[in-house]
């Protein structure tokens, strides 16, 4: 990892807190912090190995700041060592726990009310597609017999 990297990740491990300020702070800090002790005359990769993984330090920055989830920018399932449970954290810090049946029940129940919209659709359109077909069919006949 280089020092971009470690920015990057950085930033977005802490853009939980949603004040860019503090993010802006926090990301310049280190930039500071690293260039500083590069030109002491360490190496760059002696300064990211000293500071370590740039996920950890955000969350302990969040954690300072009470947000729980403390790390997550995107939206990531995990299942507990159960099995039975997944736990989502999201972008603001809140964390949510549904069994696992009651996930996989609302993908069935999405996928049969889509099938079920589209038979409303083919039922409303129906007549308008029987007449359609006929009138194609009735005029290729008259226009290839008469």
């Amino acid at each position: 990892m280089n020092k971009v990297e470690f920015v990057d990740s950085l930033r977005r491990s802490i853009s939980a807190v949603g004040d860019y300020n503090f993010i802006n702070e926090t990301v310049e800090y280190y930039q500071s912090y690293i260039e500083t002790e590069v030109r002491k005359g360490k190496s760059e990769a002696e300064v990211l190995g000293e500071l370590g993984d740039p996920k950890l330090i955000a969350k302990s920055i969040l954690a300072s700041k009470g947000i729980g989830g403390a790390g997550v920018t995107e939206e990531e399932k995990t299942e507990s060592p159960e099995g039975d449970k997944v736990t989502i954290n999201t972008r603001r810090g809140k964390q949510f726990v549904m069994p696992l049946w009651m996930i996989k029940g609302l993908g069935i129940a999405t996928i049969v009310g889509v099938v079920a919209l589209l038979g409303l659709i083919i039922k409303a359109l129906w007549p308008i597609i029987f007449v359609g077909a006929a009138a194609v069919l009735i005029y290729k006949f008259i226009r290839d017999n008469f």
